[in-house]
């Protein structure tokens, strides 16, 4: 059977979703940022807004954000520990992203990018280091997304694969051009709001078609199936075992890969640099707790519909199975929406793929242009560049990087890649900067040196290995035999840890005696051109000459009272044991009693996704209802603001004071788009 004759939606649904909702987007952006500035000061066209939303993002909004960041990912499907293991790939690395997002706030309060602050510690050479090491993130993040939801979009609705390509980023770069980083957290709860209730449907609508009429009938389909097929490597081939060996594989190749995702990724820093400093450590818990649902959920539901129902008539390739390479290309789950809940199933994941993929390309857009522009071009084209010129710069990153991130995407699935090849490869090629990058934050010690060379090094290491077992393991090198599941694995291992292991050996060497004051050297940017730290000539130590001039670093101000550093250095605390509790939970306490000899029976399979459809409703609450709830008060003032704008007894912001990162703006908007410039105490 054609992919033709499996279509339910028409090429129109897919041309207007693509173009239609992107150009709402990015015109509804336009407004939203014409309105905040003209009644509430809150400018896009300033770096401060534009890169770090003027870092007062409420906890809600920057939980949501936590979420939408990770909503774009594949969601497996070949057995029930599969959707497990990505879901405790993926909170495992929030939990750490909030230690570092805290320490990033108390010992970098100005900070813009976390490549600054690798310039600022250690000079040039580790500054482009890690330049091509982030951009290295950015664009195959971006790829992975955008190579996933071209290959679903076609599935649904037969649009050319090229024409998706190119289109889904359309809209993101309008609204990004538009409103900056406030552009993001805003779509980010819209795109979220919008996800969740169609996640919440798609689920519950698994166990309630014409196939599978409940819980238990799921459990039957489920088990009938089993007894037609077997999964190589799980226990007695069972897709109802914990037991499996490529699930396994699977979760520590994906869990690596998400680590430097996070870390690697510079769209996290500044979401972590936007947030409140009240609100960066429990949005980052909550956002990670939360989104534990999202791939568990899912992927149980209709990931395992999916196999109970390719045998069925109202299966989209019935008769035949699904083929290798749609399995890949990410069609699983179209598929099964459209097998449970017809045309309208197809059409409610196809408007899910696209607020995913836009919502997260938009973060990467932020950071790809706030690379060009603060770590490039002020760095080292332009030093003294104003605030105006540095937005200039950052519009044209952001219309270029939305132009070669489609390219790079076709040309990579006109080379044969795919979703399933990309998710494996991934981790190798991005984990070698995750351990120096976050010892610049943690560890004082680390060196110059070290920072320079182990990166470079554990990504040689990691490409070795990975090409050298496929060899081994196929006998060549071939773009199926490099897609394998041991050879990633070995890639990634090799590439994450012999990265730390180099950085620590050559470390002690020549440890360095890095002062944290120094990075207290970094200034906000304001319309007046600037010269910061982050411009100065690097020492030979690796610091700055800015840090040789002072000759006191006690003279140096941290701008936040001392309750403040000393809330920071509390919450740093409670991350720290977050983390350690989240990893405990979700790789040893829970999995490992399951990972036996052992297939769910029906009560066991009932509860496992009951409990699994109430923690994705939580997830509901904390991504769509709190936020509203957490900025009541703002919304309430923006609501007065626009009835006043519509009636003409609004004042205009010019006439009101102008508000400042510490401030709290008498607006409504600036919370939802920016974040909620209100500090929270304690």
């Amino acid at each position: 059977m054609s992919n033709q004759a499996i279509v339910l939606l028409p090429q129109g649904a897919g041309y207007g979703v693509t173009i239609g909702l992107g150009l709402v987007f990015g015109i509804g952006m336009i407004l939203v940022s014409r309105f905040l500035s003209k009644y509430m000061n809150e400018r896009s066209d300033h770096s401060e807004m534009f890169m770090v939303a003027n870092r007062s993002v409420r906890t809600g909004l920057t939980a949501s954000a936590v979420i939408s960041s990770w909503m774009w990912a594949q969601l497996t499907w070949l057995f029930i520990l599969a959707p497990f293991w990505y879901a405790a790939g993926c909170t495992i690395q929030i939990a750490l992203m909030t230690v570092l997002a805290i320490h990033a706030k108390a010992k970098i309060p100005n900070g813009h990018t976390v490549l600054e602050i690798i310039k600022l510690r250690y000079g040039t050479a580790a500054h482009g280091v890690f330049i091509f090491l982030c951009l290295v993130t950015n664009i195959l993040a971006v790829t992975s997304m955008i190579l996933g939801a071209s290959g679903v979009i076609t599935a649904l609705t037969s649009m050319h694969v090229v024409a998706s390509t190119f289109l889904l980023p359309l809209g993101v770069v309008i609204y990004t051009v538009a409103g900056g980083l406030k552009a993001t957290f805003l779509t980010d709860y819209i795109h979220t709001a919008v996800v969740m209730v169609l996640l919440c449907f798609l689920t519950i609508r698994t166990f309630n078609n014409p196939a599978i009429t409940g819980l238990g009938s799921f459990y039957d389909v489920l088990v009938k199936r089993d007894e037609t097929r077997s999964i190589s490597g799980n226990y007695r081939g069972s897709a109802l075992t914990f037991k499996s060996k490529g699930a396994v594989i699977f979760g520590l190749v994906h869990s690596l890969g998400d680590f430097a995702l996070v870390i690697m990724d510079t769209s996290f820093w500044q979401k972590g640099f936007a947030a409140d400093t009240g609100a960066a450590m429990p949005g980052y818990m909550l956002g990670g707790i939360a989104y534990f649902a999202v791939p568990w959920a899912v992927g149980t539901t209709a990931g395992l519909a999916a196999i109970g129902l390719e045998s069925s008539s109202i299966f989209p390739t019935y008769p035949r199975l699904m083929t290798t390479a749609e399995i890949n290309a990410g069609y699983v789950l179209p598929y099964t929406c459209m097998a449970v809940a017809g045309k309208g199933g197809a059409f409610a994941l196809l408007l899910v793929v696209f607020m995913c993929v836009t919502s997260t390309v938009s973060a990467q857009l932020i950071a790809v242009s706030s690379i060009s522009s603060f770590d490039i071009y002020r760095t080292y084209i332009n030093p003294h560049a104003s605030d105006k010129q540095i937005i200039r710069v950052s519009h044209w990153s952001v219309l270029g990087f939305g132009i070669f991130a489609p390219a790079f995407a076709t040309a990579l699935h006109y080379g044969g890649i795919d979703l399933n090849w990309m998710g494996y490869f991934l981790a190798t090629i991005i984990c070698p900067g995750m351990f120096p990058m976050a010892f610049t934050i943690l560890w004082k010690k680390q060196s110059k040196a070290a920072v320079i060379i182990a990166p470079l090094a554990g990504l040689a290491s990691g490409i070795a290995v990975w090409i050298g077992t496929a060899y081994v393991y196929s006998g060549g090198i071939t773009v199926l035999s490099l897609e394998g599941q041991l050879p990633c694995l070995w890639g990634a291992l090799t590439s994450t840890f012999s990265s730390a292991i180099y950085s620590i050996v050559i470390t002690y060497i020549k440890p360095q005696d890095f002062d944290w004051r120094v990075f207290l050297l970094l200034n906000e940017v304001h319309e007046d051109k600037i010269s910061t730290a982050s411009n100065s000539t690097p020492s030979k130590e690796g610091g700055t000459d800015a840090v040789r001039n002072i000759r006191d670093l006690d003279s140096v101000v941290h701008p936040f009272p001392q309750a403040e550093i000393s809330r920071l250095k509390r919450a740093g605390g409670i991350a720290s044991i977050f983390s350690v509790v989240i990893g405990l939970l979700t790789w040893v306490v829970w999995p490992l009693p399951l990972y036996r000899n052992y297939i769910f029976t029906k009560p066991f399979f009932m509860g496992w996704t009951v409990v699994s459809e109430i923690w994705l409703f939580f997830c509901l609450v904390v991504a769509v209802v709190y936020p509203l709830v957490d900025g009541r008060d703002v919304l309430a003032k923006a609501g007065r603001l626009a009835w006043g704008a519509i009636t003409g007894t609004g004042k205009e912001g010019k006439e009101q004071k102008p508000s400042s990162s510490t401030s709290t703006p008498e607006s409504l908007m600036s919370d939802l788009a920016n974040e909620g410039s209100v500090s929270h105490e304690k």
